[in-house]
């Protein structure tokens, strides 16, 4: 009912509507994926885990690139992008700390990124992610995917050999270390700049007082018009969102 809402009230075009929401909905399954895994985990062990997560992978590789090669980025489908892959970090982290309790230092980093970016947008300030934040994001998933692996080092040998087996038992224990060490360092100076951003913006509360919050159908035009987010998404989202200040 909500697709049908939309599309009614924002999309008239229907093969980009078609499109836009593919492309939301191949981000949207890392968010299910991500609530699936630690029942996966629990109930199977690690190794099942690893085709599940090659999957929520791609999912994460291709949605960006439809969303430009299709012309149909919007601030929700960043929102939903920055959630999935939020949630997914945490759950990842969370779950591989049983096999390698370092990672739950990074855990603790992605927390306080998290905070940093929550209360830059209660100020009202852009909290877009930078491009340390983004090459923070290439260094964690890809850690994460070599750990995953590392971890279901049994499982994968039933297809490349013992011998498969035996290198990686080898490599594993300092390789896992100097893995942490980057996913930490990384995750150490994206805070400080994430913090350094977030002190230098302007805050914009005293701007705001006497907005009111736009409507519904003004809301989820920001959200889903592409030439707003184009045009705009240097700027606070949470601004865009309030009506012009009343005398």
């Amino acid at each position: 009912m909500l697709f049908f809402f939309c599309y009614n009230q924002n999309m008239k075009n229907g093969s980009k509507s078609l499109k836009f929401w593919l492309v939301n909905i191949i981000t949207f399954t890392r968010v299910i994926g991500s609530v699936l895994m630690p029942i996966i985990y629990f109930c199977n062990g690690i190794e099942p885990l690893v085709f599940f997560v090659v999957f929520l992978f791609l999912t994460d590789c291709i949605d960006g690139s439809l969303s430009r090669h299709w012309k149909v980025e919007s601030y929700l489908g960043s929102l939903l992008d920055s959630i999935s892959d939020k949630l997914f970090a945490f759950v990842m982290l969370a779950l591989l700390s049983y096999e390698y309790p370092g990672l739950l230092s990074v855990l603790i980093l992605e927390f306080i990124i998290f905070v940093v970016n929550t209360l830059a947008f209660t100020e009202f300030k852009n909290v877009q992610s930078s491009k340390l934040g983004k090459l923070k994001t290439v260094v964690l998933d890809s850690s994460l995917s070599i750990l995953c692996f590392f971890s279901a080092k049994e499982l994968l040998g039933n297809f490349f050999g013992k011998t498969f087996i035996k290198i990686i038992t080898k490599i594993e224990y300092s390789t896992s270390y100097i893995l942490i060490g980057i996913m930490f360092g990384i995750g150490l100076v994206t805070v400080c700049d994430y913090s350094k951003k977030r002190l230098k913006q302007v805050t914009v509360f005293e701007k705001m007082k006497g907005k009111k919050l736009k409507n519904w159908n003004e809301i989820w035009k920001i959200l889903v018009t592409r030439e707003i987010y184009i045009n705009n998404k240097d700027k606070s989202l949470r601004e865009l969102l309030y009506e012009k200040k009343t005398k």
